[in-house]
């Protein structure tokens, strides 16, 4: 229990810089209290939008399964996982010019796409499709975020999985946008600080080589490219670069920080600064999962190695200390999920039924809703599965499936309408669940890849129908 003291003195020290500071800067920017709540305004400068950007896809997906992952199949994953570097580069070089173009201020993406699109039927299976992919990605950061506090500090699963959920809950529910924002920023700093020490710690242990010469003399595929068994062919890893990279641009949680963007020298900035610190916080966590398989080689869950690395490794005390780092990662993840999903429900969904709804009632619903999702999330996350790297992966997609094509499509090709991007985002969603449950496609393809494909060609194939169609009306008149 030492090493919960830390933890626990360094969240609710981050809880409350981070509110105070959101508060004396969120009533400059936004007189409306409930748009100061769902998007804080247009803030984010480089540095910040770097921090911000590189945490929220930093989960417990890339600091608990990824180095799980490398645990078990060597050094091929870390190259795997290396692969989304990018991602920074495409999502503000990319979509982020198009998005500060954009001459009205919105709070969510759905509320983005209703606006360009004008299609009800999109509008409400972007947003369910959202919350649904949202709640599964928060399960995953629950049980990561438990295993941790379960494997440093020696507290059952269950009472891990409590606090977590209940720090989570603080921390939403007593800010907003603006403050899960800055919270990111403080946690990315603290994230990239805990991974430095941990590498360093393990580097510095005297029988590191000879246990990783042994371990690689008995499984000599740790050290391949395509990982043991050869699990990591070349197809599967270029699928993975579209589904952690290329489809990147089509996950929620990341292109709304665009919708806060403060200028174009901010975009500049945080493609410089997120792509070095994205290539740290995918480096280190896999190296150090890789590297603990030297140390540890007989776990039998491989989500515990940087729980087992942190306790093992150090004392108490400064277990605790380090236990921040994975924490914040997980964090800054789930208060993002948990408070887009449930700003979409509120302003998406019953603001738009109801426009009269006063702001003050729209955050106390958009209060309400989150506790009814974490209560939804925390039920899944009570008997967790050994990997947690396949849900998140699999959520990841579901999410890159609907988004994607819909999103390129409104941004790039005007006249695009609603219905062809609805056909676009059906037949994505459709496919990719299909093809998730005859996993394992040939050559381990992930199945985002023929879902892409076959999206794309609906949106194709549909908008020249439309265009046709509205061709032949113009000429029978």
């Amino acid at each position: 229990m030492t090493s919960l003291l830390p933890v626990l003195i360094y969240l609710v020290l981050s809880l409350v810089i981070t509110r105070v500071w959101s508060a004396r800067q969120s009533q400059q920017l936004c007189d409306d209290k409930a748009q100061r709540f769902f998007i804080g305004g247009a803030f984010l400068s480089g540095p910040l939008l770097a921090l911000t950007l590189v945490a929220t896809y930093t989960s417990a997906g890339s600091f608990i399964g990824g180095p799980g992952a490398a645990y078990k199949f060597g050094l091929g994953w870390v190259w795997l996982a290396v692969i989304q570097v990018p991602v920074v580069i495409l999502t503000l070089g990319v979509l982020g010019p198009k998005f500060l173009a954009q001459k009205k201020q919105y709070s969510t993406i759905i509320e983005w796409l209703d606006h360009r699109f004008q299609n009800n039927w999109l509008s409400a299976i972007a947003m369910l499709s959202l919350v649904v992919g949202f709640v599964a990605m928060i399960s995953v950061q629950f049980i990561g975020g438990a295993r941790l506090l379960s494997g440093v500090t020696g507290i059952s699963y269950e009472l891990g999985l409590g606090v977590f959920v209940l720090t989570v809950l603080a921390y939403t529910l007593t800010g907003g946008f603006r403050a899960v924002v800055l919270t990111d920023a403080l946690q990315g700093m603290v994230m990239l600080l805990g991974l430095i020490i941990l590498l360093l710690v393990i580097l510095t242990q005297p029988d590191l080589s000879a246990q990783l010469a042994q371990q690689t003399a008995k499984t000599p595929q740790l050290l391949s490219p395509h990982g043991v068994d050869d699990f990591l062919g070349w197809p599967m890893m270029l699928s993975f670069w579209v589904l952690i990279c290329f489809g990147t641009m089509g996950l929620p949680h990341t292109i709304v920080r665009l919708l806060a963007v403060k200028d174009r020298q901010s975009l500049k900035k945080g493609m410089l600064w997120g792509t070095i610190i994205c290539f740290l916080m995918t480096l280190l966590p896999h190296l150090c999962g890789f590297l603990g398989r030297a140390l540890f080689p007989d776990l039998t869950v491989p989500d515990q190695i940087m729980p087992t690395l942190i306790a093992q490794l150090m004392s108490p005390f400064w277990a605790g200390i380090l236990l921040a780092a994975p924490i914040a990662a997980v964090m800054s993840s789930v208060d993002s999920m948990l408070l887009q999903s449930a700003v979409s429900i509120v302003r998406d969904g019953m603001v738009k039924a109801r426009p009269q709804m006063g702001a003050t009632i729209q955050v106390r619903l958009t209060q309400v809703v989150m506790l009814l999702i974490t209560a939804l999330a925390c039920f899944w996350a009570v008997k967790p599965p050994d990997m947690i790297v396949w849900i998140n992966l699999a959520a990841f997609g579901a999410l890159q499936a609907v988004f994607l094509w819909p999103i390129i499509a409104g941004l790039f090709w005007p006249s695009v309408n609603g219905h062809t991007a609805l056909v676009a985002m059906c037949s994505g969603m459709v496919s990719y669940l299909t093809l998730q449950l005859q996993t394992p496609l040939i050559f381990n393809i992930h199945p985002i890849v023929p879902a892409l494909l076959f999206s794309l060609l609906m949106l194709v194939t549909s908008h020249l129908i439309s265009k046709s169609f509205v061709k032949g009306s113009i000429e029978t008149r």
